[in-house]
């Protein structure tokens, strides 16, 4: 992963936490404003490997966002009624699933023949693995 990648998804990842502290009061609604950020997440991801608008491998990267975002739906639903608790999940669940899937995008960019989507349990498995190793690349983002 280049560093201008490794930023841009440490910045888009302050980013999607802040939204989730702001709008957990909401619930749903910052999912519905993350999912504009990603597509720009993933052109910026996209150009730095060089690649077209077209060139991009959207179908499977909005596959695996929309599976990312119904995870995270499903697990601040859990927590929404607690005003405390829901901010800090809202802002944890957005930092992770931000860090997941710019490494994932990143991935299938490097090598858009070959991505995958992943699906909802496949995000969950690849967001909990990558907490015991930060580095490794997603699983399923090329076969």
């Amino acid at each position: 992963m280049s560093p201008r990648v490794e930023r841009l998804i440490r910045r888009t990842s302050i980013l999607t936490a802040a939204l989730g502290v702001v709008f957990s009061p909401l619930p749903l609604v910052d999912e519905l404003l993350l999912l504009p950020i990603y597509g720009v997440l993933v052109s910026r991801i996209g150009k730095d490997h060089d690649l077209l608008f077209g060139q991009v491998p959207w179908k499977p990267i909005c596959a695996t966002a929309f599976a990312g975002l119904t995870a995270r739906a499903a697990i601040n639903l859990t927590v929404s009624y607690v005003p405390g608790v829901a901010a800090a999940a809202s802002a944890a669940s957005a930092i992770a699933l931000t860090q997941f899937f710019g490494r994932y995008v990143d991935e299938a960019c490097a090598h858009p023949g070959e991505a995958k989507p992943l699906g909802v349990q496949d995000v969950v498995s690849q967001i909990r693995a990558s907490k015991k190793e930060p580095s490794a690349a997603p699983a399923g983002a090329t076969s």
